[in-house]
C-alpha cells in the first residue's frame, strides 16, 4: 500500500471475465497522466467456529516494508495469472492452507502509489478456511491471530481494509442469493495448479 489512503469503487467488468490475465500494468491515460495498475489482490480469510466468525490478521515482519502492521492476506498478481488464481495462490503461500471456499467481493480498492504517478486497483476476495486448519506463516509475516470482525477492524492499518472487512460481513457471511452469486469455484486438491511464469520456467 502507498502512503495515500485508498478508497473503494464498485467492481468492474473484470469480475465476470475469468479469462482476463495480467500482462503488466496497463496504461489507460495518455501522456504525463497516471497509469492504472491491476497488479495486487487482497483476501479476507476467515473461519467459522460454531456461531462465531473469526478473521485472520497477519503481522508484517520486522524487515519488511511497514513492519509490525496487521493486514489481511495481500500479494501481487503474477504474469499470466488471473486475479482469482492469484488470490488462491496467495492464501496458500501466506497461510500454508488451501481455502475451502472463495468469494469475490463487489468492491475493489483504488489508491495512488507512493510516487503519485500510478493508480493501483486491488480486487478483493473472501476465503474460508476449515476450523481445524493450522496456519503456517511465510517469511513475510511473523505472527497471526484469528479475531472477531471488530478486533480485526481495529488492527488493520487502512480504512479501505475496514471497508473490505465490512463487505465480507454484508455480502458473504449471511449467505443467501448474493453470496451464492459471488462464490467462485475452488480447485480440488488433485486439480492441476494454475499456470504461472515460475511454473512455466520450471518445466523448461
Amino acid at each position: 500500500m502507498g502512503s495515500v489512503p485508498p478508497r473503494q469503487l464498485e467492481s468492474g467488468p473484470w469480475a465476470d471475465n475469468l479469462s482476463w490475465r495480467a500482462v503488466g500494468p496497463p496504461t489507460i491515460l495518455p501522456g504525463s497522466m497516471a497509469n492504472l495498475a491491476l497488479d495486487k489482490v487482497e483476501i479476507y480469510v476467515f473461519r467459522r467456529r460454531g456461531s462465531r466468525v473469526e478473521f485472520l490478521a497477519l503481522r508484517r515482519g520486522a524487515r519488511r516494508k511497514l513492519p509490525g502492521i496487521w493486514q489481511p492476506v495481500t500479494g501481487k498478481i503474477e504474469l499470466l495469472e488471473t486475479p482469482i488464481e492469484a488470490a488462491l495462490r496467495e492464501v496458500r503461500e501466506e497461510t500454508g492452507v488451501r481455502p475451502v471456499r472463495l468469494w469475490r467481493l463487489e468492491q475493489i480498492t483504488l489508491c495512488l502509489d507512493e510516487r503519485g504517478r500510478s493508480l493501483m486497483a486491488l480486487p478483493l476476495f473472501a476465503a474460508e478456511l476449515s476450523a481445524e486448519d493450522a496456519i503456517r506463516l511465510s517469511k513475510e509475516h511473523d505472527a497471526f491471530e484469528f479475531l472477531s470482525a471488530a478486533k480485526a477492524s481495529s488492527r488493520f492499518l487502512w480504512d479501505s481494509q475496514r471497508v473490505g472487512l465490512d463487505a465480507v460481513l454484508r455480502q458473504v457471511i449471511p449467505g443467501g442469493p448474493r453470496a451464492q452469486a459471488l462464490e467462485l469455484p475452488v480447485p480440488t486438491r488433485g486439480a492441476r495448479a494454475p499456470r504461472s511464469v515460475s511454473s512455466t520456467k520450471a518445466r523448461r
